[in-house]
């Protein structure tokens, strides 16, 4: 991995898609959207993902973000990606990263995607230990019991501290660098009730500048959940 240094001591190394795995098409940005990768803790991987991602015909299917943040594992006995940021295209470049039917892609173009490695919902067996999608056990200090549901879950796998000071940081950078409001989006929207905040936006659909997460358009998602420690840091913004 090649590493760039950036404003604020935020390291960034530069995990390239392969050629025609993203949109090579310069488009002025005015929004942020955040996501969680429901994978591991390795952002290198998730970028190895993109590039085998095929259409039932072979074709590429160019869905990616431009950023990606490592965790922790949930054996926790890895933490070398914690915080740690990967860019894998351009940021004034785009790629698919929202779904959104009907739209042709016009919200991801305008948008910058970050995505955090987390594994998102849990479940918790009777006798009270957590589990991820696969079935993998999530120690009990990743997990984050939310006040209510969100999207149908209590718990979630709980985004690290590193994670959320990286982010920090990254949503800054790219603040200065494009010109993007970020107590625009979101971070307004928490004036109106914190888990509130993180549902479907008509706003966001619309194409309002600023911060928002994937559920603010997608109401079948549930990146990013209300976890605590991400509401303060946007309300830090």
């Amino acid at each position: 991995m090649q590493t760039q240094e950036v404003a604020m001591s935020l390291s960034i190394k530069n995990v390239p898609l392969d050629p025609g795995e993203w949109i090579d098409e310069d488009v002025k940005k005015d929004t942020i959207y955040l996501h969680h990768t429901a994978g591991s803790h390795r952002p290198d991987f998730v970028v190895a993902g993109w590039n085998k991602d095929r259409t039932q015909t072979g074709g590429r299917r160019r869905i990616a973000t431009a950023y990606v943040i490592g965790g922790k594992s949930v054996s926790g006995t890895d933490t070398a990606f914690d915080g740690v940021v990967v860019q894998c295209f351009p940021a004034k470049q785009w790629a698919f990263h929202l779904g959104v039917k009907g739209t042709s892609g016009r919200l991801d173009k305008k948008s910058i995607g970050v995505e955090l490695c987390n594994f998102g919902p849990l479940t918790r067996s009777s006798d009270g230990r957590f589990f991820n999608f696969v079935n993998q056990l999530v120690p009990r200090d990743q997990v984050v019991e939310l006040a209510q549901p969100f999207r149908g879950s209590l718990f979630y796998h709980r985004y690290t501290d590193a994670q959320l000071e990286s982010l920090g940081k990254l949503l800054r950078q790219l603040a200065g660098e494009f010109g993007i409001d970020l107590k625009a989006g979101l971070r307004a929207a928490l004036a109106g009730g914190d888990a509130a905040a993180f549902e479907f936006k008509d706003d966001a659909l619309k194409g309002k500048p600023g911060v928002w997460t994937h559920t603010n358009v997608r109401k079948d998602k549930s990146d990013c959940s209300p976890q605590p420690n991400l509401i303060a840091l946007l309300k830090a913004l």
